[in-house]
């Protein structure tokens, strides 16, 4: 098989669908803490114990 038919054949698979929820643009951080923290949004800034503990509930 060439390249190119391997790499169509591989495109035209379907493996799922993404569901993303629209988010409501509320606070945001500045550019400065934003870049220090990781991310823009402060419900988004969790450490990775709240995570896995069951602490973030998403909201």
């Amino acid at each position: 098989m060439e390249h190119n038919e391997c790499c169509t054949a591989a495109v035209m698979e379907k493996v799922g669908y993404a569901y993303v929820p629209f988010q409501k643009l509320g606070r945001v951080y500045t550019p400065e803490r934003a870049m220090m923290q990781g991310t823009i949004f402060p419900e988004l800034d969790i450490g990775i114990g709240e995570y896995e503990r069951g602490l973030y509930d998403g909201k």
